[in-house]
């Protein structure tokens, strides 16, 4: 059975609805918000992690520069810890869009692969359609810069980009028709490789079937690893799985080419070799005389039949013998020589034959010193993280939600609960003497205090509860809106998250619980009788205005009430103000968020990088050979050489990836790269003996002047440089090393391979890159705004997130102007009858009442510019990720943003409480509380 407390708890949740409605709105609000944002990295990355599992995304790619064979395939299988391994064609086209060739990549997909099988990687994903199922049909991938024309029925015509070849080489046609639209796992994003042909840039992907590639070499190779399916495939514990795991595979991949390069290199020389034999013999030939000529002739027509013979047998396998070939025709060009000179009366056959045989001497040689500069094959093996960028950004994205997350919900809570104080405080004051009742039929203080607990608890559960299963679903989804348009993942997934729900709802009840505990005991300690009492009206107290009658006397009636009431309750001002105040930071915080991250792009491209694009080298050939290349291309201003690695750099057992970059002219640097130091904004140039790093760096390994780090270099070479200075720098981290020191350190003059450009005013960007692509020095052309566009691509993302920040901060001021607004209302609901029965009119008892909302909110609002710009310098600081740092200043338009927002919505929230006023009751409110 209920006890009658239980009952009258339960009454007064029924009977002051709209206060327990108020607490659970707010608890509801803190916690959803809370929730939502903090379950978004992780909903991403799963959504992601099940994206890639399904479709089967590769582990491992491999590829080399004598292409990949079958065999190699089939070496890689046998590898320890390869589940899986296949290989695709790929071929780059032109495609005629909009009277422009645009570059498009062609890339073979295997239809005979079904899901059973452990070879099946990089599984297609039809959107719309299917997949091409016989010759002449292809899939295509739709993105915003994918040519109109992409659609199921229309068909597309490729050329080669090399107009010497026919694209029917390579490919069994040139016209194909679209039959599907895709997505791949191995492009998530936008981004796509990289090409030489063309303006460097691929704009889609098309498939096609193995079937329709001619071409006796695979492009790259795929590779799935065993037992990683149950590690986080972002984490850093994945990538060091592939690296051990992968190690085999790689080593057999390698192996496999080395072998078969060293059996062409071997068939080449052979055929050198014999070449040069059947030179030898017509050179013995030619320095015969006919009496000579006339005595061997009859063996040469001897060795000729037999050599004919051996030739003309089957042998093993259905092959021809090379070696008996190759005597066959020596024997035979020997014999018909021989024959024409014995008859040769002139000299005019002799003559002729010398020519013939210094020519094909000259062609061995040329053949013999191309075979003798043939590299050696260079295999490249990548994991998920290199072989797509979009990969790596999408880690990086979920990881900036994750770390505004950190900060700013906190904060929303902390708002949220200073306006359940004030609402529970507000309960326990009206009920003083139900409160005193209590005490006096017997009940203990723990007895009394648990009907507050359980009006409170219940509203934090119910609250937490609902606002977490709520948020955990529609926050998620309303920030990965944001980054659709960046990924092509079909959806994200939002599980309920049962610890963040639980967690979330139990801080709730703790928060709110415990301030009702505070609120509750304050009048548990007095005694039945003073509690049954009312509380005596606060005595009226000269304000300290009145001091200052110049100021005082100009005051009208109104304003001399309104000051007085203001400064009479001087804890329902500072409830007022101290929530006002929080909301306006909140919303400044959210707009400042926005322009500290959209500047990024702005600082990095424009004031740290001032060259206009980058041109990769081609490193076989000399820098001299490079200087001369880059300085004929017209439209050239001014360039310089360097060389930018990833490297490793470790500091006292700390780790990071960084980007070495050596000038080719050290004193040349800040014409194209601009370092400044942190504090002077002095201008920074490498010296010799030091070494110049980047602040983020700096910051996230604790770094500073005199500091020594090792780098180790791609081939495991490791060096120790000492810190000289400390740059700004806003993407990215780098350091900046001379090549002198570079040279000293590892034992090897620096590799430039690229070349920063400026280009002359005015010079058409599209023609001089031509120039580039079409030169075999160089692997291609970047422009700075190529690579500034996609960086801000991903950083307007972020957009979504702060737009959800703003508009709950905006919520919550709302929620939180009203409900102040409410409970000072309620408290004096005696006085607005008693202005009423005197005579007020309704915009005069307005006026009396709101007047003081719009004083506390304005000087809330000029309280939360500074707190604004606290919280805003400690959210950027802690929620950039480990390669960006955000501008810390705040601008003068976000804190206007705050301002007028916080301003609107207190305009809005005195509108709707002139309708409560209105129904005030007067004669029931002045009815004695006796």
């Amino acid at each position: 059975m209920m006890t009658a407390l239980f009952k009258d708890t339960i009454r007064e949740i029924l009977r002051s609805k709209g206060r327990f409605l108020s607490v659970l709105l707010i608890a509801a609000l803190g916690c959803g918000f809370f929730s939502g944002v903090k379950a978004t990295m992780p909903d991403m990355v799963d959504s992601a992690s099940a994206y890639f599992d399904e479709y089967r995304l590769m582990d491992m790619k491999f590829v080399s520069t004598i292409g990949v064979r079958s065999s190699d395939v089939e070496a890689v299988k046998m590898a320890d810890n390869v589940r899986g391994a296949h290989a695709a064609y790929s071929k780059d086209v032109f495609y005629l869009h909009d009277n422009k060739n645009i570059v498009l990549k062609c890339i073979s997909f295997n239809s005979s692969l079904d899901d059973s099988s452990p070879n099946l990687m990089n599984k297609l994903h039809v959107l719309e359609g299917r997949l091409p199922d016989k010759d002449g049909e292809c899939a295509v991938e739709v993105k915003i810069s994918s040519p109109d024309t992409f659609k199921i029925g229309e068909k597309l015509t490729f050329t080669d980009p090399d107009d010497t070849k026919k694209l029917t080489d390579t490919l069994q046609s040139d016209t194909f028709e679209i039959v599907g639209i895709v997505t791949s796992p191995s492009y998530i994003g936008y981004e796509r490789d990289r090409t030489t042909e063309g303006d460097g840039t691929i704009v889609s992907n098309v498939f096609l079937r193995e079937e329709e590639f001619y071409t006796n070499y695979y492009t790259e190779m795929f590779v799935d690893l065993e037992g990683l399916d149950e590690t986080d495939p972002f984490s850093e514990e994945y990538r060091e799985s592939v690296k051990e795991k992968g190690a085999a595979a790689r080593a057999a991949f390698e192996k496999s080419v080395n072998e078969r390069f060293n059996d062409l290199y071997t068939q080449a020389q052979d055929r050198i070799a014999s070449a040069t034999n059947t030179a030898d013999t017509l050179n013995g030939v030619l320095d015969m005389d006919i009496d000579e000529l006339q005595v061997h002739m009859p063996e040469w027509e001897e060795k000729a039949k037999e050599a004919r013979y051996i030739y003309e047998r089957e042998v093993e396998n259905g092959k021809r013998a090379y070696l008996e070939k190759s005597a066959m025709l020596q024997a035979e060009k020997a014999l018909g020589i021989a024959k024409e000179l014995a008859y040769d009366e002139d000299g005019s056959a002799h003559a002729k034959y010398q020519a013939q045989l210094d020519d094909a001497r000259s062609e061995i040689e040329a053949a013999q010193k191309e075979l003798d500069d043939t590299p050696e094959p260079t295999v490249y093996s990548y994991d998920r993280f290199e072989a797509s960028t979009d990969y790596s950004s999408f880690e990086g994205d979920s990881k900036k939600v994750d770390s505004i997350a950190k900060v700013f919900p906190v904060f929303f809570m902390l708002v949220a609960g200073l306006v359940c104080l004030a609402t529970m405080s507000r309960l326990t004051e009206e009920q003083r003497g139900l409160i005193g009742v209590y005490k006096a039929l017997g009940y203990s203080r723990w007895r009394i205090l648990s009907k507050y607990l359980i009006y409170s608890g219940a509203a934090a559960i119910l609250g937490g509860t609902l606002g977490s299963a709520v948020g955990l679903k529609i926050f998620p989804r309303m920030i990965y809106h944001g980054y659709k348009l960046l990924y092509n993942i079909p959806d994200i997934s939002t599980p309920l998250r049962w610890g963040y729900l639980v967690g979330c709802t139990v801080v709730s009840v703790i928060c709110i619980c415990g301030v009702t505990v505070y609120t509750c005991m304050r009048d548990l300690k007095d005694v039945p009788g003073s509690l049954m009492r009312p509380k005596p009206p606060k005595a009226g107290k000269r304000v300290l205005l009145e001091n200052c009658p110049a100021l005082w006397d100009k005051l009208s009636f109104m304003g001399k009430v309104t000051t007085r009431n203001m400064l009479r309750s001087k804890r329902r001002f500072f409830m007022t103000l101290a929530g006002v105040t929080g909301c306006t930071a909140l919303i400044i915080t959210g707009f400042g968020l926005k322009n500290s991250i959209s500047s990024v792009v702005d600082r990095q491209f424009g004031e740290v990088f001032v060259y206009d694009g980058i041109a990769v080298l081609n490193n076989r050939f000399s820098y001299d050979e490079l200087e001369q290349e880059i300085n004929s291309a017209e439209g050239l201003a001014d360039h310089m050489q360097a060389l930018i690695n990833e490297v490793d750099l470790s500091v006292d057992g700390q780790k990071c990836m960084v980007n070495i970059c050596v000038p080719s002219e050290t004193d040349r640097l800040e014409e194209f790269v601009l370092l400044r130091n942190t504090d002077s904004g002095e201008k920074l140039v490498p010296q010799d003996g030091s070494v110049i790093i980047t602040q983020k760096l700096a910051d996230n390994l604790h770094l500073r002047k005199g500091s020594v780090l090792t780098i180790t270099e791609t081939d495991g070479q490791k060096a120790e440089f000492t810190v000289a200075d400390i740059c700004k720098n806003y993407a990215f981290h780098y350091v900046f090393v001379t090549p002198h020191d570079y040279e000293k350190s590892f034992g090897r003059a620096p590799v430039y391979n690229i070349s920063f450009i400026e280009l002359a005013k005015g010079a058409d960007t599209d023609a001089f890159r031509d120039q580039f692509l079409k030169s075999s020095s160089f692997y291609g052309l970047t422009y700075k705004d190529d690579q500034s566009r996609g960086f801000l691509n991903s950083m307007d993302s972020l957009n979504t997130v702060v737009a959800v920040l703003i508009f709950s901060a905006g919520l919550l001021a709302a929620v939180v102007l009203y409900d102040l607004a409410s409970i000072n209302i309620t408290e004096r609901n005696r006085e607005i009858a008693t202005v009423k029965v005197l005579g007020f009119f309704d915009r005069e008892t307005d006026d009396y009442i709101l007047r003081e909302n719009l004083i506390s909110s304005a000087v809330g609002i000029l309280a939360g510019l500074p707190v604004g710009r606290i919280l805003h310098y400690f959210v950027t600081v802690t929620a950039e990720v480990d390669i960006l740092m955000f501008d810390h200043r705040l601008s003068v338009s976000a804190m206007l943003y705050g301002a007028l927002i916080t301003a609107g919505f207190t305009l809005a929230v005195n509108a709707v409480l002139h309708f409560t006023l209105l129904k005030v009751d007067m004669i029931g409110s002045l009815k004695s509380v006796e």
